[in-house]
């Protein structure tokens, strides 16, 4: 679409060259440029594009690490703790440190939630800017 609108707006240049028309030379100057920076900034979105998806996988590797550390560090709790607690299922390990006080207040537990909160809203955003790229690609060449 806006590659159209710059070849439009390239000929009205052309032609207002041509016929000595000022004001609407401007215009269309004015307009070219507008253009092709906007050409330029959609492409380097969709080009920077390319490497979300590694990212989203890069992140999700961690995350699924921080579980396995997390399962284990639980497990081992409540083996110790078994009598003062019962058996309860195996759930998420992000949920039983909620139900474990003593986990629960230990920094590095405390400090790995944190990151898998943080990574959880980074592959949020990261999925986001994969959604505003075909919106990108649309705007620019009809594409998807």
């Amino acid at each position: 679409m806006l590659i159209l609108l710059t070849i439009v707006f390239l000929v009205l240049l052309i032609v207002a060259a041509n016929k000595d028309w000022d004001s609407a030379g401007s215009f269309c100057t004015i307009g070219f440029g507008v253009c092709l920076i906007t050409i330029v900034v959609l492409s380097w979105s969709i080009v920077s594009g390319y490497t979300l998806e590694s990212k989203i996988n890069m992140y999700t590797e961690e995350n699924q690490n921080i579980e396995e550390d997390m399962n284990i560090l639980v497990e081992q709790y409540m083996n110790y703790e078994s009598d003062t607690y019962g058996n309860l299922k195996n759930e998420s390990s992000i949920t039983l440190v909620s139900l474990y006080p003593e986990l629960k207040a230990d920094t590095l537990v405390e400090k790995q939630i944190e990151i898998y909160t943080e990574n959880n809203k980074k592959i949020k955003e990261l999925k986001e800017k994969i959604i505003n790229i075909s919106n990108y690609k649309w705007l620019l060449y009809f594409g998807r």
